[in-house]
């Protein structure tokens, strides 16, 4: 089916889904009449998300970020799921869209991990969803995207009026983006950017969730503004700071440049270069903090200074976008771990076991570690 494109397989997943217009449906009638593979694709995915339509019509309206969470609750609790399955949850959430880079029908009898290594970062721009290459993008100050290192989108043909634009990194990517106003954001797995359309004209606001570290391009008129998820917010004039706002970790803002504001539910700080804000006991407090570490994973260099087996797990799927699963009878233990992202998961894994005195095995791609003697 190597004649079969993404277009194609996005307006069948919508015609399962129920969100396909009545433009797309006549379109997708039209290709299945004269076409004998799409009418074997459209066969095929029918079986495979037809058992699933109750759940994934429930969630039509849900938002990529709640997919993300959506997916990494799935992870945790069964472990692996088909990516087409995950496909069919991201076209329902994406009402009406005509594109989506997770599935691929060569893959059709294959589990997948969610947010598996070498999955897509995805730009979604409402009506479109692209596929991201590459480890980053440019918007100029047209408002011209230059992405996959040689195409080219006007943003404003497919975005208008208040819409947002919301750049996702799965687990086990990373994306640098550089804003029409010249600011640098270089997202960490796991996070999400969005901001308005009219960025940089009136305002520069976005919205994180997630770890980034930004470079902010300096504009005494025009404060730079960080929309967290719990309604802290960061302003920055010109700066360079890194956000750490993940659900189970809280907030860190660590600066290293210039100067920032920052708001919360425990008050406001102003901080100073060396200085970063996190919460203890619900309140903002300000502590230096080692530059060193916070930074390490920019150079693809993840430093758990005291892991426990949760740690392990969350840190795996983070940085991986895999699973591994810990025998009951290891009970918890903590030790200071360093994971080179350039190394495979199997050697992190087979030198945590390693140094632990664990067994490590990969069956049917499913990671396990359990002690010496365990089967």
């Amino acid at each position: 089916m190597k004649n079969i494109n993404l277009k194609t397989e996005a307006l069948i997943i919508a015609e399962i889904t129920g969100s396909i217009t009545s433009e797309e449906r006549a379109e997708l009638q039209e290709l299945m009449r004269t076409s004998s593979e799409v009418r074997e694709l459209s066969e095929h995915m029918h079986k495979i998300l037809d058992p699933q339509i109750s759940e994934i019509r429930q969630i039509r309206t849900t938002s990529a970020e709640k997919i993300i969470d959506m997916g990494n609750a799935q992870l945790h609790k069964r472990g692996r799921i088909r990516r087409m399955v995950f496909t069919a949850l991201a076209a329902a959430c994406f009402v009406g869209m005509l594109a989506t880079a997770l599935y691929y029908f060569g893959q059709k009898s294959k589990t997948e991990t969610l947010f598996a290594k070498g999955q897509s970062v995805w730009l979604d721009l409402n009506r479109k969803v692209i596929a991201l290459n590459g480890q980053g993008g440019e918007i100029d100050p047209s408002g011209s995207f230059v992405y996959n290192k040689n195409e080219t989108l006007s943003l404003a043909e497919v975005v208008s009026g208040n819409d947002s634009i919301k750049l996702i990194v799965p687990w086990g990517r990373e994306y640098t983006i550089k804003l029409n106003d010249g600011t640098l954001v270089h997202m960490n797995s796991g996070s999400v950017l969005s901001w308005k359309t009219g960025f940089g004209k009136a305002k520069r606001e976005v919205s994180l969730r997630g770890e980034a570290f930004l470079k902010v391009a300096e504009n005494p008129q025009m404060p730079f503004i960080v929309h967290l998820q719990n309604e802290e917010v960061v302003e920055v004039l010109g700066t360079s700071f890194n956000v750490k706002a993940y659900n189970e970790q809280g907030l860190q803002v660590s600066l290293f440049t210039g100067s920032v504001h920052v708001k919360g539910k425990g008050g406001s700080v102003n901080l100073k270069p060396g200085q970063e804000v996190v919460y203890k006991e619900e309140h903002l407090q300000v502590q230096s903090f080692n530059a060193l570490q916070v930074e390490k994973w920019r150079e693809r260099v993840t430093d758990l200074p005291d892991a426990g087996i949760a740690d392990i797990k969350k840190a795996v799927i983070r940085i991986y976008g895999e699973n591994v699963e810990f025998d009951p009878a290891i009970g918890d233990r903590r030790a200071r771990v360093s994971i080179d992202r350039d190394l495979p998961v199997e050697v992190f894994l087979k030198q945590y076991a390693l140094v632990n005195d664990l067994n490590y095995s990969n069956e049917n791609g499913v990671h396990r570690l359990s002690l010496p003697g365990d089967k």
